[in-house]
């Protein structure tokens, strides 16, 4: 049975009384473990045609099959756990990846669209030089019905919460 994950789930949201976390990236988990599945089954179709292969056919199989390996396991553990942490009682914006650091204060914090390739995506930075350092805290949306849809519900269960915790005024 396929559970469909609701906007909160997407993301890992969790909002208590003195701060908000939020896993941008969380949502590719479960696309990222499918393609490791893959590429850990390749590993041993990639032995059972060696006698088939060169040795130079064999060693650039390997090599690929390597730099996929490390590609997807990269992003497992670098990319997909960055945790932002907008810290109320501090009026602190903290990025956590294995361990937590200050990135920006509240008033500091401005918030933008970023666009790129057909799609865009929601950012934060420092006012000063957000287009310089900026902070990627959506999934990309490209503007059609469903995507529509999925940034409605980012910005009604997510982005506003935010932004009423570190204070920048903004319509639901």
């Amino acid at each position: 049975m396929i559970r469909i994950m609701n906007v909160t789930d997407r993301y890992k949201f969790r909002e208590d009384g003195n701060e908000i976390r939020i896993m941008p990236k969380y949502n590719f988990m479960r696309f990222l473990m499918g393609w490791l599945a893959l590429g850990l089954i390749a590993f041993p179709v990639i032995f059972y045609y060696q006698p088939h292969m060169s040795r130079n056919s064999f060693q650039i199989a390997i090599g690929l099959w390597a730099a996929y390996m490390i590609y997807f396991l990269a992003d497992l553990i670098f990319r997909i756990p960055v945790t932002y942490i907008f810290d109320k009682s501090q009026k602190c914006i903290y990025k956590k990846l294995y361990f937590s650091w200050k990135i920006m204060d509240f008033n500091e914090m401005t918030y933008f669209i970023h666009e790129e390739w057909g799609g865009y995506h929601f950012c934060i930075g420092k006012k000063r030089n957000q287009f310089v350092k900026n902070y990627r805290i959506s999934n990309y949306f490209s503007g059609s019905k469903a995507s529509n849809r999925r940034e409605d519900e980012y910005i009604d269960q997510i982005l506003c919460p935010i932004l009423e915790a570190v204070g920048i005024p903004r319509e639901r």
